[in-house]
Formats: C-alpha cells, structure tokens, sequence
C-alpha cells in the first residue's frame, strides 16, 4: 500500500513539476512517510520515475485498447469519434497522468533508460497503423474523400494531441463541450459525388 501511495504523489508531483525539480524528500513528506523509507520501495528516485512510467504506459495501451474494441463494430467515422471521445474524456478525467505523459514525451529526464520511452513510441507505432487501417476503411466504404490514410492518421493524432495539450494549459475551460465542436471541425467533409 505504500509503494502505491508513493507513486500517487510522485506521480502527481513529477506532472506539475517535471524530474529534476522534485525531490524525494518533497516526495516522502506529502506521503506522510520519512525519505528513507521510500528506499525500502524503490533504490532511487529514477527507479521510482521508471515504475510511474511503465503504469502510465499500461494505462495508455489500456485506454487506447478499450476504445478501439469498444468501436470495431462501427462505421469509420463512427470509430474515429468514439475513439477520440474515449481517449479524451480518460485525459481530461486523469490530468496528472496527462501532464506527465506530455512531460515524458517532451521533456524526458536526460538519464532515463531509452527502454522505457521506446516502450511509449512502440505503442504509439500501433495505435497509429490502427487508426491508419480505420481511415482505409472508411475511404474503401465512400466515408472519407480518397486521400493519403497514413496522413489522415496523423491529422487525426495532431488534433488529440493539441486537444490534450489545452487541457493542461487552460484547465478551467469548459473542454468536455469543446470535444464536440472540435470533433464536429475536424470531420466536416463534403459528401463524395460520384458522377457515374
């Protein structure tokens, strides 16, 4: 129960701060625990950066997992939307996960093992070539204007991405309404003609 509480506040603490600025010492305070006894859980503070990043990393598969099979069924546009609701509603309800996710992905600690972020770029390569396939679909059954999947793909990622990023930035905008109205911009496309 301890190691878990002192990757709660750590976790919380690295997302507001970054690495470098937070302490352990900071860390065992807020956990109402003396600094060595988080030795007793992890050997350093970046074993215990690694353990927060390998959940935060279960977390991100699990959550983009869940909504592409919650949306396997659907018609392209309608997996596209389900997905990006799914994935932003999780972010906008995790908001130390996020923070730290878009630390990690920007401002990694410069010592940390490479394993640990080619583990977040490997998830992302997947994620990526699935919503690629979804765009195939969905230009394949006339939903989409025939373009370039693999750019849809990464328009579709830029959009969330810079979605998420509001989200830190101004966490008193009401972003549960703006999910629609950006979702709604992004997928304006005029209907195919076809003149056969």
């Amino acid at each position: 129960m301890t190691a878990q509480k002192i990757q709660q506040v750590a976790l919380k603490l690295f997302a507001e701060k970054g690495y470098d600025a937070t302490a352990l010492s900071e860390i065992a305070t807020k956990t109402g625990i003396k600094k060595p006894s988080i030795y007793a859980h992890f050997p350093g503070k970046m074993e215990l950066f690694l353990a927060i990043v390998k959940n935060i990393s279960h977390d991100y598969q699990a959550c983009w997992t869940d909504a592409l099979e919650q949306s396997v069924n659907l018609p392209a546009d309608k997996q596209l939307e389900l997905i990006f609701f799914a994935v932003g509603n999780h972010y906008i309800n995790s908001r130390d996960k996020l923070s730290f996710l878009v630390r990690l992905w920007l401002f990694p600690p410069a010592d940390c093992a490479t394993e640990a972020l080619d583990s977040l770029h490997r998830h992302n390569e997947v994620i990526l070539n699935k919503v690629t396939v979804i765009f195939q679909q969905g230009i394949k059954d006339k939903i989409f204007a025939p373009q370039s999947p693999s750019d849809m793909a990464q328009a579709y990622f830029c959009m969330l991405d810079g979605y998420l990023a509001r989200v830190i930035r101004y966490p008193n905008f009401d972003y549960k309404r703006a999910i629609s109205l950006i979702w709604q911009s992004f997928m304006f496309n005029p209907p195919i003609c076809n003149n056969n």
